[in-house]
């Protein structure tokens, strides 16, 4: 087939359809691919189709059909989940790509109706819509930060310096307000005025993230990230564990030969419960620690028998010297339908679901360790994408925060490369070094500027060492949060709440 058959079918393809491929080309602005810059165009198609439309629902129709383009683009790897049977890993792909559909369907509904009662004014709206939706859909049980428009941006360092004053938010909404200028550029072809005002929008970021960079930090403390890239499922087998916990024992060893202060192991790094049933294992590691003087960090699974004889499993960290096992976060942010099933907590059956999931028990406690001079916190896995968790360990008093993840699930699919990237804002949004174990990779420590300090690939065994500059200071993100978000949300209801008003006036009139 020539070039031009293939443009001449594309061309006449129905206008759903197309929306799909532009979903699926957007999705290519997400790591692991390098086309971080596709967003600055990729909503284009779906703001004409809006634009083209006068109808609610066919609005919520065109963004539901881009939506299907981009998420299967996106999140594909929910499918590739090692950890439970094919089928329900596949049905947990496609409901996470219809669930997450309707917010896109429902930002094109909102336009249209928006565009309905103010007209062409209505386009300029656009952004606090699409910022809106985003940051409501990071709350909640099934809130999903991990999709958010920012996220295409985490490699190019000067625009992410805004996260500091917006988080991730502001960047969502430059990326739409510089599509929503194309639109109007393409419509209208106002190029005296449309010109100016994109290059200007576009060159905003770019200039105060310059401002904003701070100076290269002086590093006053060394740390070790044991990387052992382990099978997620083949470690719990009896016959192994012992080798399994002589490698952490050994790489522990070879990373202390740099003189770290400290050491992280990975999520679930022991495949056994250390402090109950597993004393023999505790007791090697205890050893180690003597001969080595370390300290090491690591994720561990855990439990507890309530009063009423019940069983609470945590997916815990603990912090392991040579004097045993000290202080303990237990997971706050579980994974739905992965680590527990939404609603069991009340309907008590659910528990009995078996979809290859855990049945975990939240955490309560924002736990801040008291390490030697740099108190910190660590995140679990899926929780070093959320900016409010890792904000309160930083109001605890974190000095530098750190995520044990396991990505193994995975394989090497854009799973662990989307994870890693989005752990970069953390730096950025709290001017704190963040450092990231990883069982299979990508493990990486990132300095407060949000540039790479070390790291270590996918599907290596290894070790990394990394000099970090821990902070006491205060970003204005630490102290206002989403405010940025949080007006976006004001406006986009402020505008709302007025064109109502404008339709019951015309009504009356009427």
């Amino acid at each position: 087939m020539t070039k031009d058959n293939l443009m001449a079918r594309l061309q006449h393809l129905p206008q759903a359809a197309k929306l799909f491929l532009a979903g699926g080309v957007m999705a290519l602005s997400f790591q692991p691919f390098p086309f971080g810059f596709i967003a600055w165009f990729g909503l284009v198609p779906l703001i004409l189709a809006w634009m083209g439309t006068s109808e609610p629902l066919r609005g919520a129709y065109l963004g539901f059909m881009w939506a299907l383009g981009f998420l299967f683009g996106l999140i594909y790897w929910l499918a590739f989940n090692s950890g439970t049977v094919w089928w329900a890993a596949t049905v947990s792909m496609i409901a996470s790509v219809l669930f997450l559909g309707l917010n896109y369907a429902f930002v094109g509904w909102w336009f249209v109706w928006l565009r309905n009662r103010w007209g062409s004014a209505a386009l300029g709206m656009l952004p606090l819509l699409w910022t809106t939706v985003e940051y409501i859909r990071s709350f909640g049980p099934l809130g999903f930060p991990w999709i958010a428009l920012a996220n295409s941006q985490a490699e190019y360092l000067l625009p992410i310096q805004n996260a500091e004053i917006t988080g991730i938010y502001g960047l969502s909404f430059w990326l739409v307000l510089v599509n929503v200028i194309l639109v109007d550029l393409i419509r209208h072809r106002r190029y005296p005025i449309a010109i100016p005002a994109l290059l200007a929008v576009f060159a905003l970021p770019w200039l105060t993230g310059w401002w904003l960079l701070p100076r290269e930090p002086v590093p006053t403390l060394r740390i070790g990230i044991v990387q052992p890239n382990t099978n997620a499922l083949e470690k719990w087998a009896p016959e192994i564990r012992n080798q399994h916990f002589e490698q952490l024992n050994r790489l522990t060893r070879q990373v202390a030969a740099d003189s770290p202060r400290i050491v992280f192991w990975p999520e679930a790094a022991t495949p056994a419960y250390l402090r109950r049933g597993g004393a023999s294992y505790l007791r090697q590691i205890q050893q180690n620690l003597r001969e080595l003087q370390l300290t090491v960090v690591t994720g561990m699974p855990e439990y507890e028998r309530t009063r009423a004889g019940e069983i609470n499993y945590f997916n815990a960290v603990g912090l392991i010297d040579s004097t045993g096992i000290g202080q303990q976060y237990n997971k706050i942010s579980l994974v739905p339908f992965g680590e527990y099933i939404p609603l069991s907590g009340w309907i008590t059956g659910l528990k009995k679901l078996n979809l290859g999931q855990g049945n975990f028990t939240h955490g309560a406690e924002y736990t801040v360790f008291q390490a030697g001079s740099f108190p910190f916190s660590t995140g679990v896995c899926y929780e070093t994408t959320m900016p409010h968790l890792y904000r309160t360990f930083v109001k605890a008093g974190a000095t530098y925060l750190v995520g044990l993840v396991n990505d193994a699930w995975f394989g090497s699919t854009s799973e662990p490369y989307q994870h890693t990237a989005q752990f970069r804002y953390r730096a950025v949004e709290f001017r704190r070094p963040v450092v990231r174990s990883a069982n299979t990779g990508i493990s990486i420590v990132i300095d407060q500027r949000g540039k790479t300090v070390a790291r270590l690939g996918l599907n290596r065994e290894g070790v990394l060492i990394a000099d970090i500059a821990p902070s006491r200071d205060e970003t204005f993100y630490t102290r206002y949060g989403n405010l940025f978000a949080w007006l976006n949300v004001l406006a986009a209801a402020w505008l709302t709440v007025m064109a109502v008003r404008m339709t019951k006036t015309q009504l009356v009139v009427n």
